[in-house]
């Protein structure tokens, strides 16, 4: 129920708002994720937690952004769980729609990584890809679900070049400073 409500909320908001446009210049978000771990490491539940990003526009369809998150997940040894940290740097192209306040986007990037908890220490790195819709509430201030694939390697820990994929859903929040 408190789904819907937040669904028929966010839709009222984008349809009173004015026309989106992708912004240029600098941007502050924070973001919900949820990641679903999959992979070399087993017994690691899906997670969720708190990410923040900042980008920069540099024109109406392309920006350079970054972010950091961390996830809780439980595991299936008991334990007190692991935490999943990153860091990350994308390429996201926007695609403005003319006379929507929604724009799709893709993103692709690099990013580091870390598990740990429950005698799991792994670090390593990796690319990502992903696509997503910005709909924009006022001209400054825009709600986003992404979708990104993440493919990591984590080569630092015992045993080293474990393999993960990560498919993570975000729900947000972004600012624009214009």
């Amino acid at each position: 129920m408190k789904k819907i409500l937040v669904i028929v909320f966010v839709s009222a908001l984008a349809l009173s708002s004015s026309l989106a446009t992708a912004k240029e210049g600098l941007y502050l978000g924070a973001f919900i994720p949820f990641n679903d771990l999959s992979g070399d490491i087993k017994g690691v539940d899906n997670g969720n937690g708190l990410g923040f990003r900042a980008g920069y526009g540099l024109n109406k369809y392309l920006a350079i952004e970054g972010s950091v998150f961390k996830s809780k997940h439980d595991t299936s040894g008991g334990g007190n769980g692991v935490d999943f940290s990153g860091g990350t740097i994308d390429l996201k192209l926007d695609l403005p729609l003319t006379g929507s306040k929604m724009e799709p986007y893709f993103l692709i990037g690099v990013g580091g990584y870390e598990l740990k908890g429950s005698g799991i220490d792994y670090k390593g790195g990796g690319s990502q890809f992903g696509l997503g819709l910005d709909i924009y509430l006022f001209p400054e201030l825009n709600f986003n679900v992404g979708l990104t694939w993440r493919k990591i390697t984590f080569d630092k820990g015992t045993p080293v070049d474990l393999h993960e994929d990560v498919t993570t859903l975000d729900i947000g929040l972004a600012y624009h400073f214009l």
